[in-house]
């Protein structure tokens, strides 16, 4: 068991990859972008092991390297680079010695949108697809076997009749702090989205990022306590659905869903979370946007996950969306994951979640100097 919660964001240019583990060991990843070290050019930014990293992290249960919840945003690569060869897919029962030695993640849990399904995915996401394909077949035929480690999946959002199927379907206004089997006393997730308009939307329009899943994770650092921390992450959704998530959440007395103490930029800083892009056309920022960040606490982080942020054309990342998040953090609390500690070999930024709520560790040497940015909840704009 560790002293305190923690979260990683890995330097994977413009691309996601989150990490979590909690105090009591439960581990959670959102998205997945592992890349082989020999595809860096002479000259080009070191590319950091991730999966090394991650084995570092996880626990072996019963000798197999274990994931309690994996969770894909939307089907798309830079999303889901990596998953095949990398994580475990097929019936637990037969992980085997090859598997271990290979190491390959056994999942306890997996989360995916309908979206997963559909046949106009990444090449990437097709590993995914089928494994997502075996739990739920699964859980229609044998649903005590699908509840099982390793087999377990929950589709967040509707099915494709714009249903919700009990056991199967976590929907946006749901809290959850049961994962992979094990009811968390220090850990929930609320779903935000995504909604049943933008499912069907997006699947006639093949806009996967409005599907994106978005969800605000809130920490406790004693079994059932005051809740210390919040992270907001939403994958690639647009201020479109930004909207919806505020006033929605505004609407049915959930403002509390909206505080964050961590926000994933959404697309990789990306002006989308602002306004329609082009940006030449489109410089105004939406005013829900701004309203959004308004819910951050003091001494909230922004995370840029993205490819180092110049003042360029770029989008993404785009260097006005980090102008407009610096406004409400300040410049020392938006972080870029592709600079952070080195500019040519990049480490994952990481925070820790104790009963002083989020600090981000300036060194990897613990230390009181190693520490920087500690953050208490507190009221915020909205009396939060």
């Amino acid at each position: 068991m560790s002293k305190n919660h923690k979260i990683k964001f890995y330097p994977v240019d413009n691309a996601d990859t989150t990490l979590i583990k909690t105090k009591d060991s439960l581990t959670i990843q959102v998205d997945c972008q592992i890349r082989s070290q020999d595809e860096k050019k002479p000259g080009e930014v070191k590319i950091y092991d991730v999966k090394k990293d991650i084995i570092n992290e996880l626990e072996r249960k019963n000798k197999n390297l274990t994931l309690d919840l994996f969770v894909l945003s939307h089907p798309h690569s830079d999303h889901c680079i990596g998953f095949e060869g990398n994580y475990y897919c097929g019936d637990p029962d037969k992980y085997a010695q090859e598997n271990r030695e290979n190491d390959e993640i056994l999942i306890g849990e997996l989360w995916v949108t309908q979206m997963i399904f559909g046949n106009d995915i990444c090449e990437q996401a097709k590993a995914i697809r089928r494994e997502a394909k075996r739990r739920r077949e699964l859980f229609e035929e044998n649903p005590l076997e699908a509840n099982k480690e390793g087999n377990r999946l929950r589709i967040i959002g509707y099915n494709d009749e714009d249903k919700k199927v009990d056991g199967l379907h976590y929907i946006p206004g749901e809290t959850v702090n049961l994962i992979n089997g094990k009811l968390s006393s220090l850990l929930e997730v609320f779903i935000h989205a995504p909604f049943k308009a933008d499912l069907i939307t997006g699947k006639a329009d093949k806009d996967h990022n409005a599907t994106s899943i978005v969800m605000q994770i809130s920490f406790r650092n004693e079994p059932y306590g005051a809740i210390k921390s919040r992270v907001i992450l939403g994958g690639d959704a647009d201020h479109y659905i930004w909207e919806k998530v505020l006033c929605k959440s505004q609407a049915k007395g959930n403002e509390d869903r909206l505080v964050w103490d961590i926000l994933l930029s959404p697309h990789h800083c990306s002006w989308s979370f602002f306004n329609d892009r082009p940006y030449d056309d489109n410089k105004v920022p939406k005013a829900y946007s701004l309203e959004f960040l308004d819910y951050h606490t003091k001494n909230a982080y922004v995370v840029a996950s993205s490819k180092k942020i110049l003042d360029d054309d770029n989008n993404p990342p785009h260097y006005q969306a980090k102008l407009e998040y610096e406004k409400k953090v300040g410049s020392s609390h938006f972080r870029n994951t592709a600079i952070h500690k080195s500019e040519v070999a990049p480490k994952p930024l990481e925070f820790v979640i104790d009963q002083d709520g989020i600090t981000l560790i300036k060194s990897l040497v613990p230390a009181a100097a190693g520490i920087i940015g500690s953050t208490t909840p507190r009221a915020g704009r909205y009396g939060i």
